[in-house]
């Protein structure tokens, strides 16, 4: 199953996906994956790192500026490495009970960024994934995975937090069940 935490640009998101993985994992659920932290230099953004949520570790990820043939989309690049760490993730083989990519965006839909990876990851039926994807293109990836399920958590839901764990908890907790008979 496909969830997908949508909202808009600095509603929170990866701050809930930091509390809802230490939740998770004091429940014994294992979460890997990553998030998008956003990295400053004094008050000044200057992109974003990945945070890889097995290990623990943060490296640059995406940047204002950048080396000519990186990608790029609008006002940011990507680290030509540190993508194919975020790709590598996508599809390792580490077994887990969800899978958290933050996020999805415009680059994805062009078919660049971690859409490779993505797409093979989706093929292989990986564990159940959480996207973050931004509410103004949500619409957009629904169209294009609409023959998966689907789950939408919306930021602008009041009661969204305790709803999205509940639901993660009982989608792994009955995973579990059927895999051991």
């Amino acid at each position: 199953m496909i969830h997908i935490l949508t909202g808009p640009v600095h509603s929170g998101k990866t701050t809930l996906l930091r509390k809802l993985t230490a939740d998770l994992e004091s429940q014994n659920i294992s979460v890997d994956g990553f998030l998008s932290l956003a990295a400053k230099t004094g008050d000044e953004s200057i992109g974003y790192d990945l945070y890889e949520i097995r290990k623990e570790t943060s490296t640059p990820f995406i940047r204002k500026t950048g080396e000519e043939g990186w990608q790029r989309i609008g006002n940011y690049v990507f680290i030509p490495e540190t993508l194919d760490t975020a790709q590598k993730i996508i599809l390792s083989a580490n077994p887990s009970d969800l899978r958290i990519i933050d996020e999805i965006g415009p680059l994805e839909l062009e078919g660049r960024g971690i859409w490779p990876a993505l797409a093979q990851a989706l093929r292989l039926n990986s564990p159940d994934l959480l996207c973050v994807i931004r509410n103004t293109i949500c619409d957009l990836w629904i169209e294009k995975l609409k023959h998966r399920p689907i789950k939408i958590f919306d930021m602008t839901d009041e009661n969204l937090y305790p709803k999205m764990r509940q639901h993660v908890e009982e989608i792994v907790i009955s995973k579990k069940k059927v895999n051991s008979k």
